[in-house]
């Protein structure tokens, strides 16, 4: 009979447990609080919500989101930048030859 004793206990100990988890639950809900995932694992992760600007599609940093305006170069810069990057691409090629 001691075995049965012990499994009882344990039975005991389990339903306490359910009773204070379900406790604990119950107060992060009355708080509103998004910590039910740290407790349980389950719900809502936390992170940036699923309807925001950036998951429909819209840029980060465009006027339309409320941030920043992109600038813009000039063709005269676009043309040094390109020039500088086909003179590296020519130097690695005459690099391998």
């Amino acid at each position: 009979m001691a075995f049965q004793d012990v499994v009882n206990t344990l039975r005991q100990e389990e339903e306490q447990l359910a009773k204070q988890l379900s406790n604990v639950r119950a107060a992060l809900t009355a708080l509103g609080s998004n910590l039910t995932y740290v407790v349980t694992g389950r719900g809502r992760k936390p992170g940036r919500p699923a309807g925001s600007a950036t998951a429909a599609g819209a840029s980060a940093t465009g006027a339309e989101s409320g941030g920043r305006k992109r600038r813009k170069l000039s063709a005269k810069a676009r043309k040094a930048i390109s020039d500088a990057q086909k003179a590296r691409w020519a130097k690695l090629k005459a690099g391998k030859k």
